[in-house]
């Protein structure tokens, strides 16, 4: 769970642990809501979640991130800026994840500047970005995925898929057919 920030002691491995609540999830239930301001990190332990808000014009959900277990799932601008969040998180299927509440990591911060390593989260580049560049072809936005998370074409719809790379899924159809192995 904390590879990715860094290294942490038994004993702070045990605090965080005490300040973690674990939470189950039924598919399509609700993790984080839009309107709400948003007061946890989530880190998936089993299951899917994807982020989305709607597109009131065409009522549809527009996919801005997809998330998988063993990844940390933040409704990140809401959880920073403490201001209504504008997407919802939810389960893609029944799911189990770690609950971080930002008072409490506070509280963990206050114990170990260690637990400072939690701004990697927050200021890291999201895989998301990528693809609001207007300068990657179709191509490049699957081909770009298909490196860097694999395990999200494997688990996600190819409709959720074309949303979250900002394409038609028409035009994803075109692209997986041009692609050799």
């Amino acid at each position: 769970m904390l590879k990715q920030l860094g290294n942490f002691s038994d004993a702070e491995m045990h605090f965080l642990d005490n300040q973690l609540y674990t939470r189950y999830l039924d598919k399509n239930e609700i993790l984080d809501e839009s309107g709400s301001i948003s007061t946890s990190l989530f880190y998936i332990v089993k299951g899917s979640f994807y982020q989305y808000y709607r597109n009131e014009y065409v009522e549809e959900e527009i996919i801005t991130d997809l998330h998988v277990e063993g990844e940390w799932a933040i409704n990140l601008q809401s959880l920073v800026m403490q201001q209504p969040a504008k997407a919802t998180l939810k389960a893609f299927e029944k799911s189990e994840v770690r609950e971080l509440k930002l008072q409490d990591l506070h509280e963990l911060i206050a114990v170990s500047q260690r637990f400072l390593q939690f701004n990697k989260l927050l200021n890291a580049p999201n895989l998301k970005m990528d693809f609001y560049n207007e300068n990657m072809s179709p191509a490049e936005k699957y081909n770009h995925l298909l490196q860097t998370k694999p395990q999200l074409i494997q688990t996600f719809p190819l409709s959720m898929i074309a949303s979250f790379l900002k394409i038609r899924p028409e035009t994803l159809s075109r692209v997986r057919a041009n692609i050799t192995f």
